[in-house]
């Protein structure tokens, strides 16, 4: 029981970790979309690899309470013996990947002075989505957790309910086990 709660308290700040951080995320990559106002130095392409850096920077906690889907996702697939752990860091990284790849394409545009890649690529990170597939897996995860904690905690309460005797008739004479 006490690992189980282990668990379940781990899994909470990890949650909580991840939407500290997914929140602005989420705001920085999308509020703009939504019409919420985003601070002007996040404002027009010349500004795009802070906008896409401060991006990453969010992401990267997220990704980092939440390794523990990588380190068993990839060692399963290294196995040869994918699960659904294998599934999150595959779709993750490669959100993250092609996110650090655009960072790279617009410094390296506004450097050569291509507004047109830069306006190409500027709305283009998958920052958000690798942080919201973590997220969101981690919050399925904990409430399975807690169900679990739940469902134990049933079951010991019905097994204190037991009696610890029982009288039995056996050939005409009752016996106390």
């Amino acid at each position: 029981q006490n690992g189980s709660e282990d668990r379940l308290r781990n899994m909470k700040v990890r949650l909580i970790c991840s939407f500290v951080f997914l929140i602005p995320l989420m705001y920085i990559s999308m509020g703009e979309m939504i019409g919420l106002p985003l601070p002007p130095f996040f404002l027009g392409h010349e500004n795009a690899v802070s906008f896409s850096f401060l991006q990453f920077l969010l992401c990267l906690p997220i990704l980092y309470v939440n390794r523990t889907y990588y380190i068993s996702g990839f060692r399963r697939l290294a196995q040869r013996a994918p699960n659904m752990d294998s599934l999150i860091a595959i779709g993750s990284s490669a959100a993250l990947c092609y996110g650090i790849y655009v960072i790279f394409k617009i410094g390296s545009a506004l450097g050569a002075g291509d507004v047109q890649t830069v306006m190409q690529y500027h709305m283009e990170l998958y920052f958000e989505s690798a942080a919201t597939i973590l997220t969101l897996i981690t919050l399925g995860k904990y409430f399975e957790e807690r169900a679990k904690s739940r469902t134990g905690d049933a079951i010991a309460a019905l097994m204190e309910l037991a009696p610890q005797t029982a009288i039995v008739e056996r050939n005409g004479s009752e016996y106390e086990i």
